[in-house]
């Protein structure tokens, strides 16, 4: 029983069909014939009034002095589950499942990293968006975010993955436009995972490798083995190379084609506790917060280790990717991403130190019968072409609009 309460109360993976096709069941919201429903809304608490108490908080927590505070470790620990596969992303008590597509060897039960690293800086933008409201006495009524990335301007030779980011403020507030500019610009400032990514950091590597039997049967009689998934990863990767090879071969100009410009990417939804929804691949949903010093309610994984998660289950992919590749025997993988974060950043005597996480790192845990130089070149081969590693070493950028009212996710759907 314990553990069902827990894992209702973290992390909501929940595979809910937000298709613009999909009718949405409204349940116990359904019990109106009025508009009384909307009257008796006005009672339930509001983003407002978390405002106020959000500043108390921040006011409370910013007079600590420094010598009261010490840095702290943040870790997230990602393990590949044996034949299925799917990435497990542990922080605290808080976790989530990333998978990816058939075409890839997946099963499309879980989150794809790059969608949802755009969500988690979304989530620490929101974040900060409220905490310099609440400084700065703004009142806001609403407030989501929406983010994707776009294609370069001019060759850069750079590994695809998401960049060039636009965010999209929706936001319900009294505030003028001035006001509301001035507030983007302070809350990108103070954004720690903005600030993150827009150093360009190389994450550093720690390879921890033990022996397995070289002889395995390969059979299926058990789901216990991660050998078989990648085995049956080399068959996907294969058969999608062959589709691929055709289709350039049968397409004029193929090779010649522009990447596709994003119109809309996750979103992330701040609700009136300050809780901030993530929604990654239309259908699942993540939930971060903060502790309650910062006032939060500890409902989920902060932004900052939602962060070291997305560089963990992105190497777990690619390292299973390339394992399928190369042809290697590897029984288990799991990753320790672990970075420090130092809570005096900004007080007396510490105005120099990064609000960023420091000393991002990486710990690749394997169980494989190959040797340490195979096991180096296996990784190697990873970091060249994983998305994530790749984001955090090159510089990024943000730049945001700001849109009065609320967002709509799918305006294409019937009301």
């Amino acid at each position: 029983m314990n553990y069902m309460k827990k894992s209702l109360s973290v992390i909501l993976t929940l595979a809910v069909a937000l298709s613009a096709n999909t009718v949405q069941a409204q349940g116990v919201l359904g019990i109106f014939k009025s508009d009384k429903k909307g009257q008796l809304e006005k009672n339930a608490p509001s983003l407002r009034q978390h405002l106020k108490e959000r500043r108390g908080a921040l006011l409370a927590w910013n007079a600590i002095p420094a010598d009261e505070l010490q840095p702290t470790t943040i870790t997230a620990n990602v393990t590949a589950k044996n034949r299925s596969g799917v990435r497990e992303l542990r922080i605290r008590e808080f976790h989530y499942i990333g998978d990816c597509g058939y075409a890839h060897g997946g099963q499309d039960s879980g989150v794809d990293t790059p969608t949802t690293a755009q969500a988690v800086f979304a989530s620490d933008l929101a974040d900060s968006y409220l905490n310099q409201a609440a400084l700065l006495g703004i009142d806001i009524d609403s407030l989501t975010i929406e983010i994707h990335g776009r294609p370069d301007t001019e060759p850069t030779g750079r590994v695809a993955y998401p960049r060039n980011f636009l965010y999209t403020l929706y936001i319900d507030s009294p505030a003028s436009d001035a006001e509301l500019e001035k507030l983007a610009v302070l809350a990108e400032q103070n954004s720690a995972v903005a600030t993150l990514v827009k150093a360009a950091v190389t994450p550093q590597l720690i390879i921890d490798r033990k022996d397995s039997p070289r002889k395995r049967k390969v059979g299926g009689e058990t789901l216990a083995s991660l050998r078989e998934y990648i085995h049956g990863k080399r068959q996907a990767q294969l058969a999608s190379k062959a589709k691929w090879a055709k289709l350039q071969k049968e397409s004029k100009g193929f090779a010649d084609r522009k990447p596709r410009e994003v119109k809309r990417g996750p979103w992330v939804k701040v609700f009136p506790n300050g809780v901030r929804q993530l929604t990654v691949n239309d259908k699942y949903l993540i939930l971060h917060d903060n502790p309650a010093y910062l006032g939060g309610t500890n409902l989920g994984m902060t932004s900052i280790e939602g962060v070291l998660g997305i560089l963990g289950t992105c190497i777990t992919h690619i390292s299973l990717g390339q394992a399928a590749e190369r042809g290697l025997d590897v029984d288990s993988i799991s990753l320790t991403v672990q970075a420090e974060w130092d809570p005096r950043a900004g007080r007396k005597g510490y105005e120099n130190v990064s609000i960023a996480p420091q000393n991002v790192r990486y710990t690749l845990h394997a169980l494989t019968p190959e040797n340490d130089k195979t096991v180096k070149e296996w990784i190697e081969a990873v970091e060249k072409i994983c998305p994530m590693y790749n984001l955090f070493k090159d510089t990024q950028t943000f730049e945001h609009r700001i849109v009065r009212g609320h967002f709509n996710p799918f305006p294409e759907a019937k009301k």
